[in-house]
């Protein structure tokens, strides 16, 4: 069967509540194509962590990509994960997650900047040799304190194409070739178009192409669509790889403008792919809210993009008793620390001693 006809028979089956999988199945075969989700809000509005588990126990998804954000980096010398440091205890059940993730085969990577400025001003990451250095450091402290696979590049500020060059090359030099690097760019900054970076995308390729893995494109809040092929193909007509565009999506209407029904999307991709053979992948932002599953159920936004695009892959799992029980106790103690700042992912103040909403223990398999 067709890829595409497969996608668009699961597409209905899906919105069915789903068992969870076989633990034994293999790993996924390539990575081409990607399915990449961003991973910010990190608790729901009663203080309790949002588990990232299901994205590999529950059937149908072949995740690739998972990407940690927002890091900050910030004058004071500090960085923060959204409004918090990475290391505070709220994020116990995170990183403890990840590490999970990481041994059932998908890529867990950070992502740098987004829409709140700083962390690439002339100040910080953008500045002089000697400030650069400074504010690196904090940036690399994480990578190697969380064991980060990767790092994206969300420039949604000027900078200079002098130092978006340098900070790859350097991620690079201290990281060694099996890091990924990676770029976030609005889809139309592709193709000489709206651009919210600053620098020029095609000049940073033709300079460091080959330590950039691949561009998490954003086709959504005007600056692309992927209702249809067009704008998908404006970018590779530009002369970019088809295989290291990925197609950004915002997972729900709530999450931005410019959302595609899933079948539209199926149609989209299945053409791009009669064209050029192959798709980048898809990426999708964010995971807690994802449709057709929502608050309740967030991974089936990815069991619909595997479904449309890796439909015969899914990670393998593996959770020991000892495991689950550090995994209970992490979300315990993530619930249960009072948050220093305020934000839509911090609750000032949660009820400890709460049982956790996720059953580790009958996740164990080994």
């Amino acid at each position: 069967m067709k890829p595409e006809f497969l996608a668009l028979g699961l597409l209905g089956s899906l919105a069915a509540a789903v068992p969870v999988q076989d633990l034994t199945l293999r790993a996924p075969s390539s990575e081409v194509p990607r399915l990449v989700l961003y991973y910010q809000t990190t608790h729901d509005s009663l203080g309790q962590p949002i588990s990232m588990l299901p994205l590999i126990t529950e059937k149908y998804i072949a995740l690739t990509h998972l990407i940690v954000c927002s890091f900050h980096i910030n004058l004071d010398g500090s960085i923060h994960l959204n409004d918090n440091p990475p290391d505070y205890p709220l994020f116990y059940t995170l990183w403890n997650e990840t590490q999970v993730m990481k041994d059932a085969g998908v890529k867990v990577m950070g992502m740098v900047g987004g829409a709140a400025p700083g962390s690439f001003s002339a100040q910080t990451l953008d500045g002089s040799d000697i400030a650069f250095e400074i504010y690196y450091s904090q940036l690399y402290s994480a990578i190697v304190e969380y064991e980060l696979q990767g790092m994206d590049l969300d420039v949604e500020q000027p900078m200079s194409q002098a130092g978006i060059t340098r900070l790859v090359r350097r991620l690079r030099s201290d990281f060694g070739p099996s890091f990924i690097i990676t770029l976030a760019p609005v889809a139309s900054a592709l193709r000489g178009g709206a651009n919210l970076s600053g620098f020029d995308y095609k000049a940073l390729e033709t300079a460091v192409g080959s330590s950039i893995s691949f561009h998490n494109a954003q086709f959504y809040n005007g600056f692309g669509n992927m209702a249809s092929p067009t704008d998908y193909e404006r970018v590779v007509t530009q002369g970019w790889n088809p295989q290291k565009i990925v197609a950004g999506q915002i997972t729900t209407p709530s999450n931005g403008g410019g959302w595609v029904p899933y079948d539209r999307l199926n149609a989209t991709i299945a053409a791009i792919r009669t064209r050029y053979g192959q798709i980048g992948g898809i990426m999708g932002w964010e995971y807690f809210n994802s449709e057709p599953g929502g608050l309740a159920q967030p991974w089936k936004w990815a069991q619909v993009a595997t479904a449309i695009l890796r439909p015969n892959d899914v990670p393998q799992l593996r959770i020991t008793r000892d495991r689950a029980q550090r995994l209970t106790q992490s979300w315990k103690d993530s619930v249960s620390a009072t948050a220093p700042a305020s934000g839509p992912d911090v609750v000032a103040a949660v009820v400890p001693d709460v049982e956790p909403n996720v059953d580790y223990m009958a996740m164990v398999n080994a």
